[in-house]
């Protein structure tokens, strides 16, 4: 097994997910910690965190000439994220970013570019794939179980409190258009757009979508949003989604769901009801399965504790060091980014917006 990894920390305050970046820093899959950030404001909490030993810089030309990263966890504001990433990637180091990555779109297509000609993974924080639920959802219709696939739909609501702080939250950068590139379907709806990818195992092909302000807070970006999907077998989907309920009711969550549906059955449950004793529920009519269609599975309290920063990291890590696939493919981030850029071209135009990626031997 090769050695431990040299990982690069590229960070600033105003950086989302900070205390999981310092967790993962401290994965035995790594080896030494550099911290990366102008500002300098991090260091502190940086070393306190992982240790002492960890070499902090305000400039990234003198990190990368002395540090000499192998991989790089990276949670910047939207709009400063490429020029670190692509110069991480020019420096051949694998990346981890907090997304979205960009704000605007064409800096993003030119990083999955880089990443896929240079063989470096570029790993967007997708962490809802750890679930259990989720990877046994996948395994089913992996399987076929499901025959064809009808239709899908899921929904996200978060809390409408933090709408009432826009102004200010994470420096006011987290609902600025031209800082974060959007919003509810740029930080969170994100997650249930690559849920529908992953679980069916389907490409988009277009999107259609509404979006709007609905909270009575004068926002610059959406926190109401429904799209519509049609995928590349002729699937069509949906994800509804915005910050509709209280901090206490999305904490507790309870608002969230998936339903699949296909030729031979359906499949349906709460990616975050671990903690709930929410069951994954599906029904297959296909071989064995049609003596005893209906299934119900609930899965341990061990579940919902596992921290899914450290499972995706520890992902990450073990990919970066042995070639074995990343958690979550380059080709991900590029698919759910251009389709929440699509529904924001959709509801701006009235039309239906296709869906494609770059081509991964451009660049």
């Amino acid at each position: 097994m090769a050695d431990a990894l040299r990982v690069a920390l590229m960070i600033e305050p105003t950086g989302n997910h900070l205390g999981s970046l310092y967790a993962a820093a401290r994965n035995p899959e790594v080896g030494s910690v550099a911290v990366l950030d102008a500002t300098g404001g991090t260091f502190e909490a940086a070393r306190a965190a992982v240790g002492g030993s960890a070499a902090c810089y305000t400039d990234a030309e003198a990190m990368f000439g002395e540090f000499r990263p192998q991989a790089a966890l990276v949670s910047l504001e939207a709009w400063r994220m490429p020029a670190m990433i692509e110069a991480a990637l020019r420096a051949g180091c694998h990346v981890w970013h907090e997304k979205p990555g960009f704000a605007e779109l064409d800096d993003y297509r030119q990083l999955y570019r880089t990443a896929q000609a240079a063989g470096l993974n570029l790993t967007i924080a997708y962490t809802t794939r750890q679930r259990p639920v989720v990877q046994e959802a996948r395994r089913i219709v992996r399987e076929g179980l499901l025959g064809d696939l009808f239709a899908c739909h899921a929904w996200l609501v978060a809390d409408h409190d933090r709408t009432h702080q826009w102004a200010t939250l994470q420096g006011g950068w987290v609902f600025d258009k031209a800082r974060a590139g959007g919003g509810f379907l740029t930080f969170l709806g994100c997650h249930y757009l690559d849920l529908m990818r992953f679980v069916t195992g389907d490409d988009f092909a277009s999107v259609s979508a509404v979006t709007g302000v609905v909270g009575g807070q004068p926002l610059p970006v959406e926190d109401a949003a429904s799209v519509t999907v049609e995928f590349a077998s002729g699937m069509v989907g949906n994800l509804s989604a915005g910050y509709y309920v209280s901090k206490g009711e999305y904490g507790a969550g309870r608002h969230a769901g998936f339903i699949l549906w296909g030729r031979d059955g359906w499949l349906r449950f709460n990616p975050g009801g671990t903690k709930l004793g929410v069951p994954l529920e599906w029904m297959s009519t296909r071989g064995v399965h049609a003596s005893a269609p209906h299934k119900r599975w609930t899965f341990s309290g061990e579940g919902a504790s596992a921290n899914e920063y450290d499972l995706i990291t520890s992902a990450f890590f073990r990919a970066c060091r042995d070639g074995t696939p990343p958690p979550v493919e380059n080709e991900a981030g590029m698919w759910v980014n251009e389709a929440v850029q699509a529904a924001y071209r959709s509801c701006a135009t009235g039309m239906r917006q296709q869906v494609t990626i770059p081509e991964a031997a451009s660049g």
